[in-house]
């Protein structure tokens, strides 16, 4: 396969693990994908969309929502209710609604959670469907292979395999390294505030939406949950293939945190990437 190819990447069967294991298609894909981005950095991708349907794909998404386990959303449906009425035909059928560009997604459904150690404080928290979550972790599996080949290893919010502990343990190297300063930043409602169509143009730089599927207008913005989300949706633009790795992730951002020392410079640790 040609990294500068304009076709969208396909699986390769028998793509293996350093140790010499086979991946499963999922895994594939993504490793594909990534390798392309990393490859040829301004490379656009085509025809997406078509992954995100296919079993293999929602199966892995369903087991991800299973894990993550939460709340339902507007209409009441839990994971276990699903799993208890057949998750086949659960998945089947949003294969085809998404096959046949008729899936929307369902409003998210809003509530008030404390804030750990803010006695007396809530922050807002938007629970989208257990439908419309297994979808955005199906595009978000197709679509973050992509991204996450463009992030500096310095970055470690909201990234596969990294977590706050990583970081902790990046101050404590450069700490040893000699450097003597730490500087903390905190956004304050980061995604609820930022403009949903700059991040989408931002996606639209590198994926191509040829597919001509549209989405509900308030998607993105999480539909009528309220909020900024409603002014949005009544927009009346369309929403694409491209939005649904945003939908229903209006939920308050935890602080972004960098790290800096002696000597730093830009694109070190100080970086706040996300």
């Amino acid at each position: 396969m040609s990294a500068g190819s304009a076709g969208s990447a396909r699986w390769e069967e028998g793509v293996a693990r350093p140790d010499g294991r086979p991946l499963g298609k999922v895994r594939a894909v993504q490793w594909t994908l990534c390798r392309c981005a990393k490859q040829d950095p301004e490379r656009r991708f085509h025809a997406l969309y078509g992954h995100v349907f296919r079993r293999d794909v929602l199966w892995r998404a369903w087991a991800g929502v299973c894990a993550n386990r939460g709340a339902p959303g507007v209409d009441g449906v839990t994971v276990d209710a699903v799993a208890a009425a057949g998750v086949e035909e659960f998945l089947c059928g949003l294969s085809q609604r998404l096959r046949a560009h008729t899936y929307r997604p369902s409003p998210l459904r809003r509530v008030m959670i404390p804030k750990p150690g803010r006695p007396g404080e809530f922050r807002p928290l938007s629970i989208p469907t257990v439908a419309d979550r297994v979808v955005m972790t199906a595009a978000k599996l197709v679509l973050e292979p992509i991204f996450e080949a463009g992030f500096l290893p310095v970055g470690y919010g909201f990234r596969p395999k990294r977590s706050a502990i990583d970081a902790c343990e990046s101050v404590r190297v450069e700490a040893n390294r000699g450097r003597d300063w730490v500087f903390e930043a905190d956004i304050r409602d980061c995604f609820g505030s930022i403009r949903h169509d700059a991040l989408v143009a931002q996606v639209a730089r590198c994926i191509v939406d040829e597919s001509g599927a549209e989405a509900d207008p308030g998607v993105a913005s999480g539909g009528g949950s309220g909020g900024r989300g409603d002014r949005l949706a009544r927009s009346g633009n369309p929403v694409r293939f491209t939005d649904f790795t945003f939908a229903g992730e209006r939920r308050a951002a935890p602080p972004r945190r960098g790290v800096a020392g002696r000597g730093a410079t830009a694109g070190g640790i100080g970086e706040v990437l996300r």
